[in-house]
């Protein structure tokens, strides 16, 4: 299953869950090349979101591996609402 992140997801403890985002954490790499070597592949999600985004809280961290064995298929793309920049109404 690939990981999708803006998307709801059903989670086996939690309800919806919202993947904001699937991250890659390198032991080494380099800038120049593009290569490195990876330790580990990482989801942020949170249960707790409003249309602008996660909570700045609730968002957690877990192993994608682990991730996958408690979530189903995506329920849902999420659809935030942009700000307008400062100032802008």
């Amino acid at each position: 299953m690939n990981l999708t992140e803006n998307t709801i997801y059903q989670h086996d403890e939690l309800g919806e869950v919202l993947v904001v985002g699937v991250h890659h954490i390198f032991e080494t790499y380099d800038p120049d090349s593009g290569d490195g070597r990876l330790r580990s592949r990482v989801v942020r999600y949170t249960a707790e979101w409003d249309d602008y985004g996660p909570m700045p809280s609730s968002v957690r961290t877990t192993p994608v591996d682990e991730f996958r064995t408690v979530v189903g298929d995506a329920v849902r793309t999420w659809e935030g609402v942009e700000s307008p920049p400062n100032g802008d109404s």
